[in-house]
């Protein structure tokens, strides 16, 4: 079936895009706190802790509790250390209350009818995406998956989202990709792809600032923005 748009594959970033998923990592996080001694975060801290994956994630919370992770080799140990516990717990529970977003997974299907090759990359870990699509009956979906430390390159490197595009099939100048935060819309635009950003998810700046080529506010206005990108495309200015 042909797509109604001049895109052959659509691309989406995970956490705070397709899924919320800041309740079961504040969970996990906390659990790690816990047993380091240290003193819990609130959920809504964390999703200023999301976003470059899963080391940075533990970085900025270990900062946020008071015991950032000291440069050099026994600084660089503990946070294998440490990230390896975290992925270890949140991957025991990952989908214990989260969610897709509204209308996420009503859009994915009405897209795959419509004959648009879907794919997600994000950089959470490779393990726990898989996990977590698998657990909220997504995983089907998509035709490629590429999580964190699938290649040594995260976003926003555009590494990762070229290797989803092969592994889907798609040409880069044949697609389009849906984000959250300007990570996305670096590794997007370093890829030549057009991106469009949700004002809902875990962007570190107003998402208004991130530099998509569109902004929505719901899943009900992607397929809308999907055509509009198309237009601007047939039809530059």
């Amino acid at each position: 079936m042909t797509s109604p748009f001049p895109f052959d594959g659509v691309v989406f970033d995970l956490d705070g895009t397709l899924i919320d998923s800041v309740p079961d990592l504040a969970l996990a996080l906390n659990a790690l706190l816990d047993e380091e001694g240290l003193p819990r975060v609130r959920p809504d801290q964390v999703p200023a802790f999301v976003g470059q994956g899963a080391r940075v994630l533990v970085t900025k919370a270990m900062a946020a509790v008071g015991r950032p992770i000291p440069e050099g080799d026994a600084g660089a140990a503990d946070l294998e250390r440490l990230h390896d516990r975290f992925v270890a717990l949140y991957e025991a529970e990952p989908v214990r209350d989260t969610r897709p977003y509204d209308g996420a997974v009503e859009v994915l299907r009405t897209l795959r009818a419509q004959g648009v090759t879907l794919g997600v990359c994000t950089n959470k870990p490779h393990g726990p995406t898989v996990g977590v699509l698998q657990a909220l009956g997504l995983a089907d979906l998509f035709a490629g998956v590429v999580g964190g430390g699938v290649i040594p390159q995260r976003k926003p490197d555009p590494a990762p989202l070229l290797l989803t595009l092969d592994r889907m099939g798609v040409a880069p100048g044949r697609a389009a990709m849906v984000g959250d935060t300007p990570y996305d819309v670096d590794a997007a635009r370093a890829a030549g792809v057009p991106v469009i950003i949700v004002d809902f998810g875990y962007s570190p700046v107003p998402p208004a600032e991130a530099g998509a080529d569109l902004l929505v506010s719901s899943f009900a206005e992607v397929p809308e923005a999907l055509s509009r990108l198309a237009a601007a495309r047939a039809n530059p200015a």
